[in-house]
């Protein structure tokens, strides 16, 4: 958050958005068909993370790094429609909201915070967890809006001060 306050502060806002491209097809090529790969590994991270390594802050941060492909593949204006602000924004208040649900759920029910509510589950499956399934896809939507958050302000300053050069 202060990385994304401290960009904020050196850009003029009414500076008009620059068409930036990448000229490299086989960038464009590799970048475009690695996009939903990237997106299907952070969506397999977040739903196997309590059974296998990974979990909400993992595949919250690879599902960002699918959107990146986007800026990298060709252009910062298809990352922006790929990533509308209100929305992202809205996307992150539901994943930090969601885990603080599932927490005052299990205080309700008389038990501690974030007390397994789901009872154990079958040994080995996704439904093995309990309420640690719905704490991994908050925290993955959680994580990835606020990447996708802070990416946008690297590009925006980024982008900006390619155009100053020119």
């Amino acid at each position: 958050m202060g990385v994304a306050l401290l960009l904020r502060d050196t850009r003029d806002r009414k500076s008009e958005r620059p068409y930036d491209r990448v000229d490299n097809d086989a960038v464009q090529l590799l970048g475009i068909l690695m996009v939903p790969v990237t997106v299907l590994l952070g969506l397999w991270l977040a739903a196997y993370g309590y059974i296998t390594p990974g979990g909400g802050f993992q595949g919250g941060v690879v599902l960002a790094a699918g959107l990146v492909l986007l800026w990298a593949a060709g252009r910062y204006r298809a990352y922006r429609a790929a990533s509308p602000m209100e929305l992202v924004e809205l996307a992150e208040g539901v994943g930090a909201g969601g885990y603080v649900v599932v927490g005052l759920a299990a205080l309700v029910s008389g038990a501690p915070f974030l007390h397994n509510l789901l009872g154990p589950g079958d040994f080995g499956t996704l439904l093995s967890g309990g309420s640690i399934p719905l704490l991994n896809w908050a925290a993955a939507i959680e994580v990835a809006a606020a990447n996708v958050l802070l990416f946008h302000e690297f590009f925006e300053e980024y982008v900006l001060s390619l155009r100053s050069r020119r």
